[in-house]
């Protein structure tokens, strides 16, 4: 029940007076690869993919749809987001003057960014993590990197006709970034696709670390984090990384194998001498993670 509390604090922001008084519209930003059915349960509200590169049904049952929601918070809609959606990252919300059309047509632009060296990938903003990052949300505690990533140019263009963007943290926590909230004519412009410097896109990378991390312990070692919730599981890696580090570890097979080993050992990874000795021929540099994992498997064996 905690988890869907917070969403009261939404409705309670426009109590005094209607979005429809005030000139707003209400949007959501459902993320379909963590939880499709809102497609089937919102298939009479107005939705569209976000991801018009995404070729078919299975496609865009992975991707994220932008939905306009009803004004009226009594709705069934809303109901069906407080009971099964509040407290998740599977949905943000936006306020905006913006009609469905101008808003689609706004978050579009900041689908690509290229980095300097030549690559372009999709920035994934419809996740709340990443979102809060790339805007520097100071309020959110539960950021592994505080950002912002854009810079004040960037934010400005992003946040200009939104009037607030509304997403629940790691903890279920309601978060708010207010918008500038500008009934814009035009739509500010913005150069297609967005450009980031390296030091934006080691901040992008590093920011989303954890995260992929916690996605092959998952996806491998299931049987190793099984005891620990979601909360937890994060605490233990974003702390680990540095210890990894300290090791001369930085690519992301050595550090998850890292992890791997502070599990596996658990109380006795600071204590065992056979572990220990080859730890510290790590940290000099004389002997490789992968190294250290063969001699390891070999002994158990």
């Amino acid at each position: 029940m905690t988890a869907k509390l917070p969403l009261q604090t939404f409705f309670k922001t426009f109590e005094p007076h209607s979005l429809a008084e005030v000139g707003l519209n209400v949007f959501a930003l459902a993320d379909a690869a963590q939880d499709d059915s809102f497609l089937k349960k919102f298939e009479h509200l107005r939705q569209k993919c976000l991801l018009l590169e995404a070729s078919g049904e299975e496609a865009k049952a992975v991707s994220p749809h932008l939905l306009q929601l009803p004004q009226d918070f009594s709705s069934q809609e809303w109901q069906w987001i407080q009971q099964n959606i509040a407290g998740t990252a599977r949905m943000t919300i936006i306020v905006s003057p913006l009609s469905f059309n101008y808003l689609f047509e706004h978050l579009r632009k900041f689908l690509e960014v290229k980095f300097e060296g030549g690559l372009e990938m999709f920035l994934a903003f419809w996740d709340p993590v990443i979102l809060a990052t790339l805007v520097g949300h100071k309020e959110n505690k539960t950021l592994y990197v505080d950002g912002p990533v854009f810079n004040a140019q960037q934010i400005k263009d992003l946040l200009t006709p939104i009037q607030s963007w509304w997403y629940w943290d790691r903890l279920g926590k309601l978060q708010v970034i207010w918008g500038i909230n500008e009934r814009v004519e035009q739509l500010p412009y913005v150069q297609v696709p967005l450009t980031f410097t390296v030091e934006q896109e080691e901040m992008m990378v590093e920011a989303t670390f954890p995260d992929n991390l916690i996605y092959y312990l998952k996806l491998n070692n299931e049987f190793l984090i099984s005891h620990m919730t979601d909360n937890e599981l994060y605490q233990f890696v974003i702390k680990s990384i540095p210890e990894a580090r300290a090791y001369n570890l930085f690519g992301t097979r050595d550090i998850l194998n890292f992890i791997c080993l502070k599990l596996i050992y658990k109380e006795n990874f600071l204590t065992d001498k056979g572990l220990n000795q080859k730890l510290e021929r790590l940290k000099d540099k004389k002997i490789s993670m992968d190294e250290v994992m063969v001699q390891l498997v070999a002994n158990a064996s």
